[in-house]
């Protein structure tokens, strides 16, 4: 743990199922998932709100919340749909994985379990 990063996070991909006919739940679920990386050093913050939910029902929040993961990773390792599992048991779906030559930074959503 540092300074600069002081979250654990853990990343895995979600695993497509295909058939026909009646199926089980196909949502995201952690035994439908492949653990891509584990003990990742990171930095979560919050990040600027977006768009009003669809629904808009009386009860909704202003705006969608989204989350700033920034963690050192290859170009890559993390793609659009990963979902990402920090250290205090919350779960984030991945929006966009930007690289940079330093850090990759994720915009995500925070996943309701």
């Amino acid at each position: 743990m540092s300074f600069l990063y002081p979250r654990r996070i853990s990343i895995s991909r979600p695993t497509p199922t295909a058939g026909y006919g009646a199926q089980p739940y196909g949502g995201l679920s952690p035994d439908n998932e492949t653990e891509i990386a584990s003990d990742l050093a990171a930095h979560i913050q919050i990040d600027k709100g977006s768009l009003a939910p669809q629904a808009k029902l009386a009860a909704d929040a202003a705006y969608q919340t989204f989350w700033k993961i920034i963690i050192k990773a290859a170009r890559g390792l993390v793609q659009r749909g990963d979902v990402i599992a920090d250290d205090l048991g919350n779960r984030y779906q991945v929006i966009s994985a930007d690289w940079g030559p330093m850090v990759t930074t994720l915009r995500a959503q925070v996943l309701e379990t």
